[in-house]
């Protein structure tokens, strides 16, 4: 069997995603975790497996594979054991155009992120360090963005945009689940995998109630059955630092009021 090694973030959503498919397999790989925070994303010998400075990254014997859906569909076809795909051929079609939405949505949520919790995490750190790590982006319009989302927070227009989507995103997740318990499948798989990541997280950001069992009841009993299994704790739980989900959720409860005037207001 081939040598796994994930380089990965505990909260990181796309870590998340290839977590969990890695658990559902019951495949064992080497862990080896990057701070985000501190920036060991940029370093040299990181972007030497990964050149566009993110997670995950898994290296399989001695090569890197990057993307986390990507990467997913690798473990698929390299362990195909336990099935995290459908076999039946529109199936599989509807399930990489949904993963495909996923792979969209992800920079929305990721400035909710930023516009929410994170922003006010760095800004407690002192301005010459800051803007040493903003230096290290390497991509122009995200090093811009990332500016404008630490002098702007909320009122940047990307977090406005990510709010909005946020509610398209969960409109569209509540339909696929009518009448289903599983995104493209009859168990817990690859859809599941690249959705879920993003439900956890606006639960930290304690934006729950958008998902409850009055507000959209698919997504709810879909969200607590996976809370339920044993890959959740072992891909999620136990990489997740408690702290920083207190923290998060702080941030969250003190911004919710406003965050939900601009979804309502969309």
């Amino acid at each position: 069997m081939s040598q796994l090694t994930l380089y990965h973030n505990g909260p990181s959503t796309c870590s998340q995603k290839v977590r969990l498919i890695l658990e559902l397999k019951g495949l064992e790989y080497e862990s080896k975790l990057i701070d985000l925070m501190s920036g060991e994303q940029h370093d040299s010998e990181y972007i030497k497996l990964n050149p566009n400075h993110v997670v995950p990254t898994l290296v399989v014997n001695e090569n890197a594979l990057i993307e986390s859906s990507l990467i997913n569909e690798f473990l698929e076809d390299a362990y195909p054991e336990i099935k995290a795909r459908p076999s039946d051929s529109e199936k599989l079609h509807q399930m990489r155009l949904w993963v495909k939405y996923i792979d969209s949505y992800h920079p929305q949520c990721g400035s909710i992120t930023y516009g929410i919790g994170v922003r006010n995490i760095l800004l407690q750190k002192p301005q010459e360090e800051i803007n040493e790590e903003i230096a290290k982006i390497p991509d122009p319009v995200k090093r811009k963005n990332r500016i404008d989302l630490l002098e702007k927070g909320l009122e940047a227009p990307i977090v406005a945009e990510g709010i909005k989507q946020s509610k398209v995103f969960l409109d569209k997740l509540e339909n696929e689940l009518q009448g289903h318990d599983w995104l493209y499948g009859e168990s817990f798989g690859i859809a599941d995998a690249a959705t879920i990541p993003y439900i956890i997280r606006m639960d930290q950001l304690a934006l729950s109630s958008l998902f409850d069992e009055n507000t959209r009841p698919n997504i709810y009993s879909w969200y607590k059955k996976i809370q339920k299994m044993d890959i959740f704790r072992k891909a999620v739980t136990e990489f997740v630092p408690q702290p920083l989900v207190v923290i998060l959720n702080k941030f969250g409860e003190d911004q919710k009021d406003q965050v939900l005037t601009i979804m309502e207001n969309d």
